[in-house]
């Protein structure tokens, strides 16, 4: 026997399987639990004839009489029994649509034929209302849908738009291999990382940094690490404390920086910041367009300058525009490493692998005082 075209439930995962084949072994098959056969086909019990072929055990079989319309129901009802997740039932649903205009058609054959069994009509009223001018009434028709499979309006609508754009996607949800959030996510990554193609395509043609601004590009992640003007800051006279060696800016030049059109719509920001100058760091991601969500902190092998503590620390602020997850999930806020090669204000290599590792490309870094494989970089550094 074969599984029965009406029969739209997932199969069940191998170790649910062998958990069945197991207890079938061990204690033979529960007749309680019949396998349904509709026109030669199994329409309900598909799992329980595999596990009884592999048990070697002999199942209990009843014939379904019904008509195909009332197959369907019994298929649908069955399924409100089985542990399904939301999703899985919000899959159902989905693929039960095109059953249900069978049914649809059915019904309006019934009432030409002036069919006085409202009894044995009245499900299938509901599910014709169900299915006929889902736009008169998407909240109502959603509602019913909802509570007809187990599940709720939030993933019926979903499912929808995964059948419609990505049956394959929908077909694990139904499967349980992933859940309905795990596939949404999987989606949305998808989109994401082709814009982040075209824009890696649109870097790879830039010549010189002064061409980023004009080539369309968008960084899916940014590095700044801003020219303060420590008289701006009112550091002039910190202890041990040279003078800078590149041009500086102000804060408001700095809050005028192109960074917001630079970014993609989902975009990683890490902006480098000295303990002093913290509230600024604020004011300055708040002004780019991102939203600030944690500190990274770098440990220096030595302290240096301050008026009152010796600064051994400094500071990423991490920024999020739109929704853009971290590639890993191990990283700690709190990093120790010695200064990059490149003298005065010069940050840890260490610095930048963490980034890779963390955010997707493609990479920008704005006052950038080397070049770095994979990088683009803007303005003159610091």
């Amino acid at each position: 026997m074969k599984k029965h075209k009406y029969n739209i439930l997932p199969e069940a995962q191998p170790d649910e399987l062998a958990e069945l084949i197991a207890d079938m072994t061990a204690h033979g098959y529960d007749a309680k639990q019949p396998i349904t056969v509709y026109q030669g086909d199994i329409l309900d019990g598909w799992n329980r004839h595999c596990a009884a072929v592999a048990a070697g055990v002999s199942p209990t079989i009843v014939k379904f009489t019904g008509s195909d319309e009332e197959a369907v129901f019994f298929v649908l009802r069955m399924g409100k029994r089985r542990n399904l997740n939301s999703g899985q039932r919000a899959a159902v649903a989905t693929e039960a649509e095109d059953l249900l205009k069978v049914i649809a058609d059915a019904v309006a054959k019934e009432k030409a034929r002036n069919n006085s069994d409202e009894r044995r009509t009245r499900g299938k009223v509901e599910v014709t209302q169900l299915i006929e001018s889902p736009k008169k009434n998407k909240r109502s028709t959603e509602a019913k849908a909802a509570e007809m499979f187990g599940t709720n309006r939030t993933y019926i609508n979903q499912a929808a738009k995964l059948k419609a754009t990505s049956p394959e996607t929908l077909a694990k949800v139904k499967a349980g291999t992933v859940t309905m959030t795990q596939a949404l996510r999987e989606i949305k990554e998808a989109k994401r990382e082709a814009r982040r193609e075209e824009n890696r395509a649109k870097v790879a043609m830039v010549e010189s940094p002064a061409d980023v601004a004009e080539s369309g590009a968008k960084f899916s992640t940014i590095v700044i690490d801003p020219p303060w003007d420590w008289g701006d800051e009112g550091d002039n006279d910190q202890l041990g404390r040279a003078k800078a060696d590149y041009a500086t800016m102000s804060f408001s030049q700095l809050m005028d920086l192109p960074v917001e059109p630079l970014a993609d719509d989902d975009c990683h920001l890490y902006l480098w910041i000295t303990n002093r100058s913290l509230p600024k760091g604020f004011s300055l991601m708040e002004k780019w367009g991102f939203r600030y969500v944690t500190a990274l902190t770098w440990v220096k092998p030595h302290f240096g300058m301050g008026n009152y503590f010796r600064g051994q620390t400094e500071h990423v602020l991490f920024g999020v525009r739109g929704s853009q997850p971290l590639k890993r999930k191990d990283v700690g806020t709190v990093f120790s490493a010695s200064r990059g090669p490149n003298g005065h204000s010069s940050k840890p290599v260490e610095f930048y692998d963490l980034v890779e590792s963390c955010s997707p490309g493609p990479y920008l870094e704005m006052f950038s005082r080397s070049d770095r494989q994979d990088w683009q970089t803007w303005g003159e550094g610091a």
